[in-house]
């Protein structure tokens, strides 16, 4: 039910992956009479196709009377023209999902905060013979995190003068007495209330809560198999697929969460076994494998066939997924994976280690895999209940039209004077064709503890509290952003402004404006200044000033309409040199 956006002509495609036609020509139905709802959703040919952007914060509702999701606020309906392409919008969502569910600065700061006060305590314990690091894996390693996610930590015992295991901590029973002792040691130096050691468990961990910043982490022993997952997952991420892989892993990350599903000591699947999920699905796409399809431009498309796979299609008692050898399906019974007491299970060849299946312990995947077909359904519904919205006014299938809020029972078509069926207006549909349009909302939402331990985050980075126990300051890194290169891709300050400066490039200043806002530097008080020039930006004329600090009249208020020029430029008016001022 979404356009493909290509870049060569299409080849064929297997029955594994269904192609989404153009929605606009798809549906041959009873001719209708357009009720005046739609008439007022549609523009006149003199209309301009690229009409001014609503001012922020104007819209309450989507345009079907559901309430605008955060990534969305502010916003108007993405996509460009009267008609625009439902991919493009999808795909743009996907993007400004990604932007809002991405950490901060301050977030990913606090973060490597926790990190460091748990090696300050350990470097503090006096442990004969031996050196512990605090070594950190997972999802903070690859920068593929949740806001609510944990930190998964290992503490690496080595010998004191060499970097191997120390033997008196090899056995599996000295790990475990090893764990009770940090337990005491980290209460006893206030970095938690409380431990839960899990003992017993296949990989013993300590689970707690730091206690200054609120944030979760999962303590192990010796557990390098962690970094070397990790090292995999950047890999993929940053230099395979640096475009495609951690927006689309975020997006089922945060599905997969919000229905608790993302344990695997619960039966719940990991960040670990999503990766690599996605990574098979981009391997063995059959568009992308013959470069008739640009990954970045479709993310939305290969979302909702990662849901038609692994929902509908994908052989679980059979198949296993293995990412080697530029991706691969395997046997299970040859691979030793398959358990004839539980067929149904997910086989993935680890490919740190193959004789590992990474998802043997997901004893929940028959729900997994049910949530998953669900969400291909709903995603669906949502894009052709917009579609038949925009071609009629409101959905004709009565079944889509669910989700707005106090929608009244369906009426009966009548007949207008030329005798054709005429539908009834929708009581929730909005006449304003920019109101916003979400097909994510249909699937993913963020509830009020996500929006809280964030909002609890950034307040106790700006009360300095752990600053204080660290006795350390926060200093924002000065980068070059001309001169990054791929490998910057985890930079969120590298991310911000080359983000930034591309959408300076095509002449949104609002955009522009909106992304520095996600930087949130100026918070910190650092009062830097990072200077581009602005030749590089593809602009010409006066030099453009951009903070978001609306007070001050030496740099660009965004909003104010006295810097805004002919042609949709703001500029701060001074001409001293061809600089880009980026403000934080």
């Amino acid at each position: 039910m979404a356009v493909e956006t290509t870049e060569k002509a299409k080849p064929a495609l297997t029955e594994d992956f269904i192609g989404f036609g153009d929605i606009s020509s798809s549906e041959d139905e009873e001719a209708v009479d357009v009720p005046a709802t739609a008439g007022k959703r549609g523009r006149t040919d003199n209309d301009s196709d690229n009409e001014a952007d609503a001012a922020p914060g104007t819209y309450q509702k989507c345009y079907n009377g559901q309430p605008v999701p955060p990534w969305l606020t502010g916003q108007r309906r993405l996509g460009t023209g009267k008609s625009p392409d439902i991919n493009t919008m999808i795909n743009e969502e996907v993007n400004k999902f990604v932007t809002y569910i991405s950490p901060t600065p301050e977030e990913h700061q606090m973060r490597a905060w926790v990190i460091e006060r748990m090696q300050r305590i350990l470097s503090a314990w006096t442990l004969p013979g031996t050196r512990a690091v605090a070594k950190c894996f997972g999802s903070f390693e690859t920068r593929l995190y949740l806001p609510t996610s944990d930190i998964d930590m290992t503490i690496m015992l080595y010998n004191e003068h060499n970097d191997e295991v120390s033997p008196a901590y090899a056995g599996r029973e000295s790990i475990r007495q090893f764990l009770y002792r940090l337990a005491r040691q980290l209460k006893q130096n206030g970095f938690c209330h409380n431990c839960d050691v899990i003992a017993n468990a296949r990989v013993p961990i300590i689970k707690t809560t730091e206690r200054i910043s609120g944030i979760a982490v999962d303590i192990s022993i010796n557990a390098d198999s962690g970094m070397k997952s990790a090292q995999v997952q950047r890999s993929f991420s940053e230099k395979v697929y640096p475009n495609a892989l951690r927006a689309i892993v975020l997006a089922i990350k945060q599905f997969l969460f919000q229905r608790s599903m993302n344990e695997v000591y619960t039966g719940g699947m990991g960040s670990y076994a999503i990766t690599l999920l996605v990574v098979s699905l981009l391997q063995m796409h059959p568009r992308i494998r013959s470069g008739g399809l640009d990954a970045s431009k479709n993310l939305g498309v290969l979302l909702i066939e990662f849901f038609e796979l692994y929902g509908k299609r994908f052989n679980y008692d059979t198949v296993c997924v293995s990412v080697l050898e530029n991706g691969r399906y395997l046997n299970k019974r040859n691979k030793s994976f398959f358990s004839p007491t539980q067929p149904y299970l997910l086989a993935i060849e680890d490919p740190c280690d193959t004789s590992n299946d990474v998802t043997k312990g997901t004893y929940g995947i028959s729900r997994i895999k049910q949530t998953f077909s669900g969400a291909y359904d709903l995603f669906n519904n949502a894009i052709f209940a917009y579609h038949q919205t925009r071609k009629h006014g409101r959905p004709i299938n009565d079944a889509l039209n669910v989700g707005a809020p106090n929608s009244e029972p369906a009426k009966k078509r009548s007949r207008g004077r030329s005798g054709k069926a005429q539908l009834p207006s929708a009581p929730n549909v909005s006449d304003d064709p920019w109101a916003p349009v979400s097909f994510l909302s249909s699937i993913l939402h963020i509830d009020a503890k996500t929006v809280s331990m964030r909002q609890r985050l950034v307040t106790t980075f700006h009360k300095g509290t752990m600053q204080e126990a660290l006795g350390v300051e926060y200093q924002p890194q000065l980068v070059n952003a001309l001169e990054s290169s791929g490998t910057s891709q985890s930079d969120p300050v590298v991310n911000a402004v080359s983000s930034a400066l591309e959408d300076h490039k095509n002449g949104n200043g609002v955009s522009v404006q909106e992304q520095i806002n996600k930087m949130k530097f100026d918070f910190a008080g650092s009062g830097n200044t990072l200077t581009i020039p602005v030749e590089t930006t593809g602009n010409e004329g006066d030099p453009v000033f951009i903070s978001d600090d609306d007070d001050d009249d030496d740099v660009l208020d965004v909003y104010g309409e006295d810097d805004e020029d002919e042609d949709g430029q703001y500029y701060e008016g001074s001409s001293d040199d061809d600089d880009l001022h980026i403000v934080y």
